[in-house]
């Protein structure tokens, strides 16, 4: 699923005061009296409720609420399946995804007649647990075959049935996913399924509550492997050094077509500013020590981004490790300070190994660096963006470029067309008075041109209003 973040974990974990260091089969008992280790049979259970998501929208930590009705289902023997739909208050369209763990494969669909995917790393982790998450005895079986190793923990609050995994998050650091049920007296159906997921880009919480009883008359193939499927795809396996390609005089893209992320390397006489650092703090560190070998005489000293979404500010932890000083609107510094203290301790980064104290400074309209060599002049777009509240675009007078993500242009069928963004960013750097003549493009960048000219952009426009 892609549609919030650890603190929305806290009130769930401020209840639980005891963790079982009990044996296994001390645990099998215990969960017996509540049917989360029930006898494995075919089951399905329903639900609504409610999804709060922590995504990409317009400003750090927004979280918006989706209606959400679930159908869960099991063999009791290894097969299981969620059909999940989600909508937002006033949304006339519903379509289902769904979910399928056959034996030690994943899959998914978006939608009843596409086609499905076989997942793989953490996509298939986070999607198996979702996927058994409404079936006690399901995830009963998930935690048996964990036991405790491997980040895995299971406990007991009173009537609560908690199951939590702990990973290493790639932005987030220590993260813990985790499913409650909580029971009422001596009924064997939960009275409430709650639901904390870190994703990738986006964190959420699910609460909800059983729709009638359960039932056991289902269709088999329901739960049959699909016949054909799409092979996974490859997330952020930072397979290569990142490119560095020369833009104009004292400008670099750096070019990483592994994670589909083109960042910006501007050079000053004595010093280096990067634009945009996407993912995790991975491969902000394989960032800097790409400008290392390439200016081994120039520290980074400036790290600034467009906007706030883990694929531009994901890896600020390096540029903070660094000793740069992070540049930002003042609606991001809140943000910006937060991640550099969050807890990297099951596989620390470098600021995680090498503390350093946050150096940030933010500007409401522009910030300027400029020296003998190069300019670079930070806009504050904001809203215009269509994207987020603060959003900031980079400016070179002397080389008459403009550096900018997601406003102006993408592939389809190998032809390329101006995105819906493009024609409200012409308009701005006409009333701004800003002697750009190319543009280039952050994202996306695979299968996309890195830059076109500012005439060529106006073509595009026109060509798409036509």
């Amino acid at each position: 699923m892609n549609f919030p973040s650890r603190r929305l974990l806290v009130p769930l974990l401020l209840g639980i005061a005891v963790v079982l260091g009990a044996a296994l089969p001390s645990w099998r008992a215990k969960a017996a009296s509540t049917g989360v280790d029930a006898v494995a049979q075919p089951v399905q259970l329903k639900y609504e409720g409610t999804l709060w998501l922590e995504a990409h929208f317009r400003r750090p930590h927004e979280v918006r609420s989706f209606h959400s009705e679930a159908t869960y289902t099991a063999d009791g023997h290894g097969r299981a399946r969620l059909d999940l739909t989600q909508w937002a208050q006033g949304d006339s369209i519903r379509v289902p995804e769904t979910f399928l763990v056959v034996g030690d494969s994943v899959f998914h669909r978006d939608e009843p007649e596409g086609s499905w995917e076989l997942l793989a790393g953490e996509r298939k982790r986070v999607e198996r647990l979702q996927t058994m998450a409404g079936i006690p005895s399901e995830l009963g079986r998930l935690a048996r075959s964990h036991g405790r190793a491997g980040g895995v923990d299971f406990m007991f609050d009173g009537p609560r049935f908690v199951y939590m995994e702990r990973s290493a998050h790639p932005r987030l650091g220590d993260v813990v996913d985790s499913v409650a049920y909580t029971y009422e007296g001596s009924e064997r159906t939960a009275k409430e399924l709650l639901v904390v997921v870190h994703e990738r880009d986006s964190q959420w919480r699910l609460i909800q509550h059983p729709v009638g009883p359960a039932s056991s008359a289902f269709p088999e193939s329901l739960l049959q492997s699909p016949a054909a499927f799409e092979l996974p795809t490859t997330v952020d396996s930072l397979v290569a050094e990142p490119k560095i390609v020369p833009l104009a005089p004292g400008l670099w893209a750096a070019e990483m077509e592994d994670i589909d992320s083109r960042s910006m390397i501007v050079e000053f006489s004595n010093y280096l500013a990067v634009i945009e650092f996407a993912v995790g703090s991975a491969n902000g560190e394989r960032l800097v020590d790409s400008a290392h070998r390439k200016w081994p005489k120039k520290p980074v000293r400036y790290a600034l981004f467009s906007h706030y979404h883990p694929h531009y500010l994901g890896g600020v932890r390096a540029m903070i490790a660094e000793d740069a000083t992070v540049i930002t609107t003042p609606g991001n510094e809140a943000f910006v300070r937060e991640i550099s203290t969050l807890p990297f301790e099951s596989k620390p980064d470098r600021l995680a190994r090498t503390p350093r104290r946050l150096k940030i400074r933010t500007f409401a309209d522009r910030f300027e660096l400029a020296d003998s060599t190069n300019r670079l002049v930070a806009i504050n777009y904001g809203e215009r963006s269509q994207h987020t509240d603060e959003f900031v675009v980079f400016w070179f007078p002397r080389a008459k470029l403009l550096f900018e993500t997601e406003l102006g242009w993408f592939r389809v069928n190998g032809k390329l067309r101006a995105s819906r963004r493009a024609a409200p960013l012409l308009a701005w750097i006409g009333e701004q008075k800003l002697d750009v003549d190319r543009i280039v493009q952050s994202w996306p960048m695979r299968g996309n041109d890195a830059s076109v000219t500012r005439a060529q952009l106006e073509d595009l426009v026109k060509a798409a209003k036509r």
